[in-house]
């Protein structure tokens, strides 16, 4: 009886080491997350100028005009050091693959 319940101590805390060795490896994945939600959201701002300009003001112009507004509108941001995602897909951004 007495090494019955030393198995089961033993078995508890070999799932309590499983339990925190898997957190632990999940603690790092989370830090790199937090970092880059961080990075994203210093971003934001020079991101959702772009955004908005696009969607204000390209309509009728085609792809290439599309093209040289967006490099000039980020070049004023970035001379102006409003933090901006520098490789901004505007399509990406504005679309969802899941429609």
């Amino acid at each position: 009886e007495v090494f019955d319940d030393a198995m089961k101590v033993q078995n508890k805390m070999d799932a309590a080491t499983a339990l925190i060795t898997g957190l632990s490896g999940e603690r790092i994945r989370w830090t790199e997350q937090l970092n880059n939600f961080k990075a994203e959201t210093e971003r934001l701002i020079g991101d959702v100028v772009l955004l908005v300009g696009f969607l204000g003001y390209s309509g009728p112009f085609n792809q290439e005009f599309r093209s040289t507004m967006q490099s000039s509108w980020l070049e004023m941001l970035i001379e102006r050091k409003i933090p901006v995602t520098s490789t901004l897909s505007i399509i990406n951004s504005l679309s969802d693959n899941a429609t």
